[in-house]
Formats: C-alpha cells, structure tokens, sequence
C-alpha cells in the first residue's frame, strides 16, 4: 500500500527526506530504496496508533489520532501555537498535525530500519528478560512494563506531552 497522509501515515516521503536532511545518523534511511521507506513510515504510523493519547479527535471521521482537542485545563504546551482555543465548549482544538507528531513518525521510522528485525528486539518483544550467549550474558526490561512501546526513543520524548498517563515536566 502506498503512503496517504492522514490515513496511513502523517509524514510523506518528501517531509521524512527533508526531516533526515538534517539529522545526524541517518544512513539506514539514506540507504532505503523508497518502497522500504513507505513500508518503515507505515509501520512506524500503525505503531504510533496503538498509543493512548490524551483529549479527542478534532473529527470522529478521522482515521488517524491527530490532530486532537483538549480540554482547556489539559492541553500539551505546543511552541507553534497551531491551536484554536474555543472558548464556548472549553476545548484547545490543534489546527493541524503537530510536527512533533511528523518528527516521532520520522524517528520511529528510522528506528524500525535500524533495530526493527534484530535479535534483540524480536527477544524483547517476546518477553525474554535474560540470554546468555557462552560468557556474555544481556537483561532486558520486562515487556509490557513501559508505555513506551515504540523503538525509538526519541519518538517517545515526542509524543510524551500528548500522551494518557504521563505528565510532562516543565
């Protein structure tokens, strides 16, 4: 399935070029032929998707999650300003996607290329704790512990402001 914005994805492949432009580190996305790299910003989007998010979606007929409205009392800080504050119903309405949301998708992307068909990540994501290989042994944190779900720290510290059950500290 080719990428559509808003339905399978939030970036496009042009956005995730430009935002890799500039990042340090980037080679598995350099180096991806360009189905690869609609397959990573899908998956990365379908994994983004599974995520709790505070407030609601500004049209029930969305598919995606965002953009998004809050309560007034409860709204991530945005820097862009790129909501609506309406003052009848008491709810911050995001105008747009946040690129905070385009960036997670970027790195949650580029994360998959990297670390996405390791034994390491397919150990954790089965619940291993613990694998010995001769005299090297590694612990991994308990699965299902976290609500990070994602590969990417990165994307994580992205969508923290945004997500249900964490409180971003300012």
């Amino acid at each position: 399935m080719a990428i559509q914005v808003g339905t399978n994805s939030y970036v496009d492949i042009e956005f995730a070029d430009s935002y890799f432009s500039e990042r340090l580190y980037a080679d598995e996305w350099d180096n991806a032929d360009t189905a690869t790299k609609e397959k990573a910003l899908i998956t990365a989007c379908k994994r983004i998707e599974r995520l709790q998010f505070k407030g609601l979606k500004v049209d029930e007929t969305q598919i995606l999650s965002f953009p998004r409205m809050f309560p007034s009392v409860s709204a991530p800080i945005n820097r862009e300003r790129s909501f609506n504050l309406d003052f009848g119903i008491g709810f911050v309405v995001q105008e747009e996607v946040p690129n905070e949301v385009k960036w997670a998708q970027c790195e949650e992307a580029l994360a998959l290329l990297k670390y996405g068909n390791n034994t390491r990540t397919r150990l954790q994501e089965q619940g291993v704790i613990r694998v010995d290989f001769g005299s090297v042994s590694e612990e991994y944190e308990r699965a299902g512990k976290g609500v990070n779900k994602l590969f990417s720290n990165e994307a994580y510290e992205l969508l923290k402001p945004y997500l249900a059950g964490v409180v971003a500290i300012v």
